[in-house]
């Protein structure tokens, strides 16, 4: 995956889980098929098509840094041209598509084939 912005939803929500307004928890990974360039003013995919809860949480080696990681698995979003990447999260995130805060986009070059596993993380520090 190219580089991936972290949307101003995204630090609002973490702003808004710091004072208990919001759930700030990172939910959900989806991809869509657009390939317009990532902004901080994203409030959700260009087209999204596949949605997945997140597989893990990892602390990362550095001071306020988390591993957030979604996996596609060999039956998920097959033939799937995926461009881009988002990272949802918030009290209203669920498996629909465009629903909860989008915290973080990045663009993303690949068919998704039946015979693969993809690994999707956002490496976050606050």
């Amino acid at each position: 995956m190219s580089s991936i912005t972290i949307t101003n939803d995204g630090l609002n929500l973490l702003r808004d889980g710091a004072s208990g307004n919001n759930n700030s928890k990172v939910t959900y990974v989806a991809v869509g098929t657009s390939n317009t360039s990532p902004t901080v003013n994203d409030h959700q995919l260009g087209a999204e098509v596949f949605r997945k809860k997140i597989t893990s949480y990892t602390n990362g080696a550095s001071n306020g840094e988390i591993l957030v990681t979604g996996y596609l698995n060999a039956a998920d979003a097959v033939g799937v041209v995926i461009a881009e990447v988002g990272f949802f999260g918030g009290n209203s995130a669920s498996s629909s598509a465009n629903s909860g805060v989008l915290v973080a986009r990045g663009l993303y070059s690949h068919t998704k084939l039946s015979t693969e596993g993809i690994q999707l993380q956002l490496d976050l520090t606050m």
